[in-house]
């Protein structure tokens, strides 16, 4: 088999199993996968009510700045919080099956990012509503995206092999990433912290990616060079490391299991 058939092999398993990881999600829900677009409307719709005399008059079209950080945060914390369990989800198609087991992690990280991109659907209604500044820049906002999968599959890799080790490491992240939730700017601005809290945000590769698709998107703007070395950095960084711990200790996950 040649290169080009094993690479083309290689995506045509991961496509199958992102749409087992789909049929799954969906299977008993009434809505189906029109739920991951009406979700993130009407958590939109609710934060608004709930903060407009707070947060609106402070920042500019407030709707679309809020659901840019949520979709995105949002897919960060199912991508990464489903992938804890892949491994023993899949034990026994680990142990009949010579599947690459990287994977079963990244089918369960697209997963996340096709309900990301439903999401994005009443997005562009959104930005419409709120004369949103279309710009060139919308151009870079596949590449930060791209770059965004790359590095919550990178986590997702380290997590699902915590996991197998340390049972409560599910507990352990979903507090972690509650916590964080409120130093990634997600609903005020930045500006309104301390500085000492400002410069952890600032620092904070998920806070990097969000102002960074807020600027595009929203208002039309050039991102500081800053953010872009950071994202890329944190990328490249995050993504080898999470691969190559996974790879280290696949072949003692089954034992664990």
């Amino acid at each position: 088999m040649s290169r080009i058939e094993e690479i083309k092999q290689y995506f045509f398993v991961l496509w199958e199993l992102t749409k087992r990881e789909l049929k799954r999600k969906y299977a008993r829900s009434f809505f189906g996968i029109l739920w991951s677009s009406i979700y993130p409307l009407f958590r939109m719709i609710l934060v608004v009510l709930l903060f407009s005399t707070i947060f609106d008059k402070g920042i500019d079209r407030y709707p679309a700045y809020y659901f840019v950080g949520f979709l995105m945060y949002e897919f960060f914390i199912t991508a990464t919080s489903n992938s804890l369990t892949t491994l023993k989800d899949n034990r026994d198609l680990l142990i009949k099956s010579k599947l690459p087991r990287e994977l079963l992690v990244l089918s369960r990280v697209l997963t996340a990012f096709v309900n990301f991109l439903l999401g994005c659907i009443p997005f562009a209604l959104v930005l419409v509503v709120y004369d949103a500044h279309f710009s060139f820049y919308y151009a870079y906002v596949p590449i930060i995206l791209i770059l965004f999968v790359a590095f919550t599959a990178g986590i997702s890799y380290m997590l699902s092999i915590w996991y197998v080790f340390r049972r409560d490491a599910r507990n352990i992240w979903m507090n972690f990433t509650m916590i964080m939730r409120f130093f990634i700017a997600l609903f005020y601005h930045i500006t309104w912290v301390s500085k000492g809290v400002q410069a952890f945000i600032r620092n904070n590769p998920i806070y990097g990616f969000i102002y960074t698709c807020r600027n595009y998107l929203v208002y039309g703007e050039k991102v500081e060079t800053f953010y872009l070395w950071e994202i890329g950095i944190w990328t490249g960084v995050i993504f080898v490391l999470g691969f190559l711990i996974f790879r280290k200790y696949e072949n003692e996950v089954v034992i664990h299991l």
